[in-house]
């Protein structure tokens, strides 16, 4: 039996004292129907008109003399409640009272009669049960407030532009009409840089890498509402050191392989350094000293007194010196010759080379690890900052270096800066030992310190290069300095030994081609002046290193280690544009100078 929109059915019970009888939820039998037939219940289906089901409904009788019944009739299969109760006494005043509720619980019926009972007879009760389904709606009270929002008038940053290291005041002004429900918050975040407060009106930020970072503020007043709180970006350029001098010339004096010593007592040329040092004053011009590598000898002893000589003589210099470390300093300090020690087959140990109170003549028995990080102690104490007179900043790879890339951060002697339009980069690139890779003190297998050395380095300075042409594309420069104390194309210990290069000048060629300017590259280690392009066919020492054609590419060789002194006189003007010349190229002119 389904249910209207009533909700109501109709229990018609059978209530006998003695026989039987039928409840229908219709017309129910008459009592001579229900005395002329043997009625029991009958097995019909009931529904209720939102598809749920009764199974069972409760009753109970109460009478006269305290008579009172319970019971449950199942009604899973029938479309009516129906049912014959019996032992009932015969009188008058009973009462029967029905409960259902349905399968799902949504749904209860109730319903009662009054009765009376004849002795050996059945009768007849109808009984109107109320169905109803418990509501599915609910409410809410509404309390609603009004906030005004937050606004930003203004976002300041001064200046918009300074130099990676450097710091820029950013203020802000906002305004909340109605000062609630709480006072104005500042929450500031950015792309790149840091900030020395997050939560404050006006902020300090300093650039850390070169780029335009992005810059954001969000000013809340307490609603937690979506939207409610106002942001605002604005953009600040992190430029490359120098970038200032973009239209004058810039001079600079270049040399390498010096001070020298033909062994470990010869201080001749270190004696010589100071009227060198004179000599590179005097000439009103140079506004920067490039050194790139080798302080000493490959026959001359690896010391701290030695490294720290040199260090104080630089001082001299009335201008700043950019120094990239040579092999002679660090790589080659195991090697016998520079004090180091030589491999032992028949005790598998190293002998060092000791002084007459037998200890190690060299610092940390020549290691090299040990000896790069002297050399970075010394020469290298402030990143981005060098050596010499004035105040001269530069971007050093302990700055700026990709985090995927921790090991990079060591790097504090790779550096780069923007002069007169020209990028100009260092790179720890030692000559002599193919790349660090002649295993130390001649040992018959490289060490694992050795083995990672050379691939933490490598892998640096390849993430450097890519670097700086990145930087100096997007500085719009006209051209690029390359210098590394290496000479790759040293013809002296032929092709085979420069294998451990290659990598550097595949990525130093496509880079180079890719750049599509002129591209100069300074180096020392061979010792001898020479000037040329080696990644052309044309150059005699193309075969070390074939396959490449780089038209846009030159490079020179500083000649060094002999007296006279000599220094060369590198000049750099983003206005000239000289074909391939001896002594020209590009921007960049060159010449000899050779101390009397």
């Amino acid at each position: 039996m389904r249910l209207g929109s009533k909700q109501a059915m109709l229990a018609v019970l059978a209530v006998a004292a003695s026989g039987a009888g039928v409840l229908s939820c219709s017309e129910g039998p008459s009592p001579e129907a229900a005395d002329s037939r043997d009625i029991g219940a009958v097995g019909l289906t009931l529904k209720l008109s939102d598809g749920a089901t009764i199974d069972s409904v409760s009753y109970t009788i109460t009478g006269p003399a305290g008579f009172a019944k319970t019971g449950s009739i199942n009604v899973s299969n029938s479309q009516t409640i129906s049912g014959v109760l019996s032992g009932i006494p015969a009188g008058a005043g009973y009462t029967i009272s029905i409960t259902a509720t349905s399968t799902d619980g949504k749904t209860t019926c109730a319903g009662q009669a009054s009765f009376a009972v004849s002795a050996h007879a059945t009768a007849p009760v109808k009984v109107s049960l109320a169905c109803r389904t418990a509501s599915t709606n609910g409410s809410v009270a509404v309390n609603g407030t009004l906030n005004l929002c937050p606004v930003i008038d203004g976002v300041s940053a001064s200046p918009s532009e300074v130099i990676v290291g450097s710091s820029l005041e950013l203020s802000a002004a906002a305004h909340d009409s109605d000062a609630g429900p709480a006072a104005l918050s500042y929450s500031w975040t950015t792309s790149s840089g840091t900030l020395d407060h997050a939560n404050i009106p006006s902020p300090r930020f300093t650039c850390t890498a070169p780029g335009t970072a992005t810059i954001g503020l969000n000013v809340g007043d307490g609603d937690a509402t979506a939207g409610c709180a106002d942001t605002t970006t604005v953009n600040v350029r992190c430029s490359l050191p120098g970038s200032g001098n973009s239209g004058s010339k810039l001079t600079l004096a270049v040399y390498g392989d010096a001070p020298y010593g033909t062994g470990p007592t010869d201080n001749s040329q270190t004696l010589a350094t100071p009227a060198f040092v004179s000599n590179v004053n005097a000439d009103p011009s140079i506004s920067l000293v490039l050194h790139v590598g080798d302080i000493h000898s490959g026959k001359q002893y690896c010391t701290e007194a030695y490294n720290r000589t040199v260090f104080e003589l630089w001082r001299g210099f009335q201008d700043p010196v950019v120094y990239t470390p040579g092999d002679n300093e660090w790589t080659d300090c195991h090697k016998l010759a520079e004090g180091g020690g030589a491999y032992n087959a028949s005790t598998s140990q190293i002998d060092y080379v000791l002084d007459a109170s037998q200890n190690p003549v060299n610092f940390a028995k020549g290691d090299p690890i040990a000896n790069l990080a002297l050399v970075r102690t010394i020469f290298f104490p402030t990143p981005g900052v060098a050596l010499g007179g004035g105040a001269k900043t530069v971007l050093s790879q302990a700055q700026y270096f990709d985090a995927a890339h921790p090991t990079d951060a060591t790097f504090v002697e790779n550096v780069m800066w923007l002069d007169s339009q020209v990028l100009f980069v260092t790179i720890n690139l030692p000559g002599g030992s193919n790349n660090d890779i002649d295993v130390w003190y001649g040992a018959p297998s490289p060490t694992a310190p050795q083995v990672q050395e050379a691939f933490d380095r490598t892998e640096a300075d390849l993430h450097w290069l890519d670097a700086a042409f990145t930087q100096a594309a997007e500085s719009g420069a006209v051209g690029m300095v390359i210098a590394w104390q290496a000479d790759v194309w040293d013809p002296e210990k032929g092709a085979s030994h420069q294998t451990g290069y290659e990598s550097l000048v595949q990525s130093l060629s496509a880079h180079t081609l890719a750049f599509g300017k002129p591209v100069l590259m300074l180096n020392g280690d061979s010792h001898v002046y020479k000037t040329g392009n080696p990644l052309s066919s044309s150059d005699p020492n193309y075969a070390i290193h074939p396959g490449y054609d780089v038209p846009n590419f030159h490079r020179v060789v500083v000649h060094g280690s002999t007296t006279p002194l000599e220094w060369m006189k590198l000049v750099v003007d983003p206005h000239a544009n000289a074909p391939h010349g001896t002594e020209a190229y590009g921007p960049f002119s060159w010449q000899r100078v050779i101390l009397p």
